[in-house]
């Protein structure tokens, strides 16, 4: 099927599914990423216009903090590769908006109160604790909220928001979701086996992919499993698309943009580099297609270091 971002056509359902062919068990991982899923972190919630909100945290507070939001239908592991790496030098957080992940649902959903949550994340995680103000790293849709967070109120309390191949452009709706539904599964292997990219795209580590799949389902009381996300969280959303505040933007910005992805073109790129502060920042990410912390996430981690610390930089005395 066709699914439409703007005037664009996304694949989707069309590619085979990379984790079908483990029948449930987890894929060879490399070293560092066993390391890193073996980091401690803190789970917390708290709550939000009555709903709570999941927060998962690695590093000590008082370090610099670093605050990441997922993409649509996704969650706050979806970062569990580049997480704890950032995690050496920095505080970091990951939520999941409501409507995903571990994080309540609601009857109705807006882009603004995707950007509360956010707000209210950086003051849960102890993210406003260090010396440095903390830096808000979004993908995809995700960046519709940071848009908010740094053109309004509160956006100069930032060091700067990093958006990752999100598709942040003026005057452009949300398109066509993919048809979400509830979907049952007999097994935890059964529903892993069924997971797929949203958007798909060839290019995976199948180890990342695992992780977050895992986290993605939740079992039911009659034993069978399902997704996270609420199905109709498109269809209760009251959208935003947050340019018009990214034109205000109170901290620093820079864009994340993988090479080969399918969300952000070059002519996206050249639009936000006429359009946006001259301070901005640009990093294409080499042979990474949209879900760059599951196809590239070391060059993702090493790219997002390096903003930070030339953000940092800037800060000194």
């Amino acid at each position: 099927m066709n699914v439409k971002l703007g005037d664009r056509n996304l694949g989707w359902g069309q590619l085979p599914r990379l984790l079908e062919g483990y029948g449930g068990a987890r894929p060879p991982a490399p070293p560092w990423f066993i390391r890193a899923q073996d980091m401690p972190f803190e789970r917390l919630t708290f709550a939000v216009d009555g709903c709570e909100i999941e927060l998962i945290c690695w590093g000590d507070r008082g370090k610099p903090g670093i605050l990441l939001l997922h993409g649509s239908m996704a969650h706050a592991q979806w970062w569990s590769a580049v997480a704890p790496l950032l995690a050496k030098d920095y505080r970091v957080c990951a939520m999941s908006f409501a409507g995903m992940g571990g994080s309540g649902h609601r009857a109705a959903y807006s882009v603004a109160q995707m950007a509360r949550e956010g707000r209210a994340a950086l003051e849960a995680g102890g993210l406003f604790d260090a010396v440095l103000p903390p830096i808000l790293a979004c993908h995809s849709f995700g960046g519709k909220a940071g848009c908010l967070i740094a053109g309004n109120e509160g956006g100069e309390r930032l060091l700067g928001v990093m958006f990752v191949d999100s598709f942040v452009v003026p005057d452009v709706g949300i398109g066509n979701a993919p048809p979400y539904r509830s979907r049952f599964y007999q097994s935890e292997a059964d529903a892993i086996a069924r997971f797929r990219l949203s958007p798909d795209q060839p290019g995976a580590e199948p180890y990342v992919l695992d992780a977050v799949a895992r986290a993605a389902i939740r079992q039911m009381p009659d034993g069978r499993w399902t997704w996270c996300f609420d199905p109709d969280f498109f269809a209760k959303l009251d959208y935003a698309n947050g340019w018009d505040e990214l034109l205000q933007a109170r901290c620093r910005l820079a864009f994340l943009r993988g090479e080969l992805s399918d969300i952000i073109s070059a002519q996206d790129e050249a639009l936000q580099r006429r359009a946006l502060r001259p301070d901005t920042m640009f990093v294409e990410i080499p042979n990474a297609y949209h879900h760059v912390m599951i196809d590239q996430p070391l060059a993702l981690v090493a790219a997002m270091r390096t903003v930070a610390e030339a953000w940092a930089k800037e800060r000194e005395p």
